[in-house]
């Protein structure tokens, strides 16, 4: 199905539930019930200009496979949609998103994903295509949503929407439910992940992961906080394997001995996985893997903040039967792991540190200094399937610098500079003939807006 198909599924949608709120809007008035029905209308319009050096999406150095080793581009969304009050607990939205890479460097083939039956997968690119669309009932203690949603949870390294994807990395068709009491709450969900084909619209192709899974949030004191996570991943529809099947368990653990201002906070995470995967022959292979970090971060004044982090994952250990591999979860890489994404929460051991500066109460500035490591250097890396050909277990080290300017509750600007130095496995694999790479320094920048407008009807 095409653009104007799409567009034409699209407007049916968001023209139904407009009128649907007009009607109920209309009904309220004429029978003067207590509850009076509202409507909001919202637009989000963000444009991103990057530019990547050396590197790319996929591969890293002046020669990559695909796409380009210098790539100047846009990144234009826009979301538009409606949320309806019906009554005192019924509730619903419906939006649009449009999604395009303009002058990006890859076509749709480059993202083909064999994991998905060979589907186009692009994180950039998806026009004309259905946002967040859900039905929800709330109450004082539990809240019920079916729909398209957004499902993130903590510090979004375990479950993360992945919004700095242009298209949107994590987006769910799903049905969850939450129980609260004062500070403490529970989530429990069942769904499955939205695949971004430009040319197709979502409802009509298949979908990604299936998965259900619990999280919770636990305060067990005024300063410390346990956070439950219980979830699987589930496909069968794979042209890489017959069915992968697996499942994570763990816990977050945060604490903060501060006050609103400043102080010492902790925040640590720990994810198990386990299952297994079944080849196309019949054969399994266990998974055995695990990813855990800590964040400290000791904010002095509400200007200054210092932090460390530290991050690992487990990689695949070639010489045992079982996969040690771990895959991230859901979780959003953006925020982590380096401005550039050279890096996800896979094969990985980071080491980092940050400073935090507020030199006006609506400005932040940040800079990063990321070292970078693999747990097995002949596992996977970015698109290099079976790692680098080294000794040497050392990707490099990255700094990065990000400002962001909340100029009115409307306006918001956002802008970032990056450059990452090759370590010794990069240039290990260079000098051993590896093809695809290179060791040249790679420097990435960015330029962000953002409007946003918001009016009850």
């Amino acid at each position: 199905m095409k653009s104007t198909s799409k567009l034409r599924y699209s407007a049916v949608m968001f023209l139904l539930l407009s009128s649907t709120a007009a009607s109920t809007t209309w009904a309220t008035e004429q029978g003067n019930t207590e509850h009076k029905t509202t409507t909001n209308i919202f637009l989000e319009v963000r444009e991103r200009i990057e530019h990547q050096e050396n590197f790319n999406d996929k591969f890293y150095g002046i020669n990559p496979k695909l796409g380009e080793a210098a790539d100047t581009y846009l990144l234009s969304r826009i979301r538009l949609g409606l949320t309806h009050q019906f009554t005192e607990q019924f509730s619903g939205k419906i939006s649009l998103q449009d999604s395009r890479a303009i002058d990006w460097a890859f076509d749709d083939a480059a993202w083909k994903n064999s994991e998905f039956g060979g589907m186009v997968n692009n994180p950039q690119d998806d026009p004309l295509e259905l946002g967040e669309t859900w039905l929800q009932y709330k109450n004082d203690w539990f809240t019920a949503k079916a729909g398209r949603q957004a499902i993130h949870y903590g510090n979004n390294r375990v479950f993360g929407p992945g919004a700095w994807k242009n298209s949107g990395k994590w987006v769910w068709d799903a049905i969850k439910a939450s129980y609260n009491s004062g500070e403490n709450w529970l989530d429990a969900f069942y769904g499955e992940s939205m695949l971004h084909d430009p040319d197709v619209f979502s409802l009509d192709h298949r979908h990604g992961y299936t998965s259900a899974g619990v999280y919770g949030h636990v305060q067990t004191t005024d300063f410390l906080a346990v956070e439950p996570i219980l979830v699987t991943k589930y496909n069968d529809s794979s042209n890489d394997y017959a069915e992968k099947n697996l499942l994570y368990y763990g816990a977050r653990l945060l604490l903060k001995l501060a006050g609103k201002l400043d102080g010492f906070t902790a925040d640590a995470t720990y994810v198990q996985q386990t299952g297994e995967v079944t080849a196309d022959n019949g054969g399994q292979t266990d998974s055995d893997a695990y990813g855990c970090n800590l964040d400290l971060q000791y904010r002095f004044n509400p200007q200054w903040a210092v932090g460390t982090t530290y991050s690992f994952a487990t990689g695949d250990d070639k010489a045992t039967p079982d996969n040690e591999r771990f895959d991230g979860v859901y979780g959003a890489s953006d925020k982590y792991y380096g401005l550039m994404n050279l890096m996800t929460w896979s094969n990985l051991l980071d080491y980092g540190v940050l400073i935090n500066f507020l030199p006006k109460k609506n400005i932040v500035l940040q800079i990063e200094y990321h070292q970078f490591y693999a747990d097995q250097i002949d596992d996977k890396w970015r698109s290099y399937k079976n790692g680098l050909d080294a000794e040497s277990d050392h990707y490099g080290n990255e700094i990065d610098l990000v400002t962001k300017w909340k100029l009115t509750p409307t306006w918001k600007f956002r802008a970032g500079a990056s450059v990452f130095m090759p370590g010794n496995a990069i240039e290990e694999a260079v000098a051993g003939g590896q093809d695809f790479i290179s060791d040249e320094t790679a420097y990435s920048g960015f330029f962000q807006v953002t409007y946003t407008f918001n009016k009850e009807l």
